[in-house]
């Protein structure tokens, strides 16, 4: 899962989603330098990464890509399940994307002084973009994956994999609703544990 879900997953604690925002850009098991709250939010970054990564769904929609995006196709997967958190988003979601999105970025506003300098960059780069709101459009989809290729120090070609989702969208879309709602109880339950 990408941004989105993760930002939703946290939702409503304001140090799980910030802590769960930087996940990827804090490297290692000494936390101490953020607040408890915010270690349990990298924490809760971690959990969802490797409970995603596990699961049997997300690993049979890795071999859509595969041919294409070979050692890329887990990222690409975690891109286009936020595209598809999007386009199904009211049937997980009680309020607009586009308003959501907006309170995640101030989530993060609050935060300035501890954003790791991956975090900080990406932040800038997300809300000029508005990020969030785009992963429910193709063009929105179409420049994360432009992006992600742009910062690879190998040939990517993760744009291109938007030919294969569309052959496969039906497909996937129903992968990505089973997967879902298992990894929000899977979260919800991680959150009573911890």
């Amino acid at each position: 899962m990408n941004y989105l879900a993760h930002f939703y997953l946290a939702d409503p604690e304001e140090d799980l989603m910030f802590g769960n925002y930087i996940g990827d850009g804090v490297k290692g098991s000494d936390l101490s330098r953020y607040s408890e709250n915010v270690q349990r939010g990298i924490r809760f970054h971690r959990f969802i990464d490797s409970f995603t990564d596990d699961h049997l769904l997300v690993r049979d929609a890795k071999k859509f890509f595969y041919p294409s995006q070979a050692k890329f196709s887990g990222v690409v997967v975690d891109v286009l399940f936020d595209h598809l958190l999007a386009l199904n988003w009211e049937r997980y979601a009680k309020h607009e994307l586009s308003s959501f999105a907006q309170r995640c970025y101030q989530v993060i506003d609050q935060h300035p002084e501890t954003l790791p300098i991956r975090s900080e960059r990406f932040y800038g780069y997300m809300v000029s973009n508005n990020i969030l709101e785009g992963y429910g459009t193709e063009t929105g989809i179409q420049r994360v994956f432009q992006g992600m290729d742009s910062r690879t120090k190998f040939s990517s070609n993760m744009s291109d994999s938007l030919t294969d989702f569309k052959a496969n969208q039906e497909h996937l879309n129903e992968m990505f609703n089973d997967f879902f709602p298992e990894l929000n109880q899977a979260t919800e339950n991680w959150k009573k544990e911890n």
